[in-house]
């Protein structure tokens, strides 16, 4: 479910991104997005269980690494895709601003996930949500997008313990749609 668009959103923590349109296409949806990246900022290691993704690079320098891989750098003009399945992370490698041309596809729910994600983020001194906002995302999103460096035995055990408690208390219902297109 995509929320309204266009629509930006700030982690607090060095990345901001606009989400700009939903394309539909004949084999699905492609939503598109710019990225913008503080130096030495950009997501930890996490996966994309149905989504290709593309970035261009208009501004800066790009460091991108996949699960195993060596660290790869794209300039402006280059571009890559990770394809849906491949653990990847990638981060501002210069001294200015990374401004990234983005898409994944299909949509799915990258818009309502980050969305999340970054208001969890915006208001801590870390770049990682709490432990109810992990507990819902991990839930919430399990078949479409994983964060590599929770410990599996956290997300098995721990977090649907959490999520009942979250659900239980009514924490989550800041992230019905209605509240998020506020």
């Amino acid at each position: 479910m995509q929320l309204r668009l266009p629509q930006t959103i700030n982690s607090g923590h060095g990345e901001m991104v606009r989400f700009i349109e939903c394309v539909q296409e004949p084999d699905g949806d492609r939503i598109l997005f710019e990225g913008y990246v503080q130096p030495g900022c950009g997501p930890i290691l996490h996966v994309h269980l149905q989504q290709e993704e593309g970035f261009e690079v208009k501004q800066g320098v790009m460091a991108y690494q996949t699960s195993g891989s060596d660290v790869h750098h794209l300039q402006v003009g280059e571009s890559t895709v990770f394809e849906k399945s491949v653990p990847h992370r990638f981060w501002n490698s210069s001294d200015e601003e990374l401004i990234l041309v983005s898409w994944a596809k299909p949509a799915g729910n990258l818009q309502r996930y980050m969305t999340i994600l970054f208001l969890s983020t915006s208001g801590r001194r870390t770049n990682t949500p709490g432990l109810f906002d992990a507990a819902y995302l991990s839930i919430q999103y399990r078949g479409e997008f994983d964060v590599l460096d929770v410990p599996r035995a956290m997300k098995q055990f721990v977090f649907p313990v959490i999520y009942w408690i979250g659900r239980t208390l009514g924490l989550y219902r800041k992230y019905e749609a209605d509240f998020l297109e506020k």
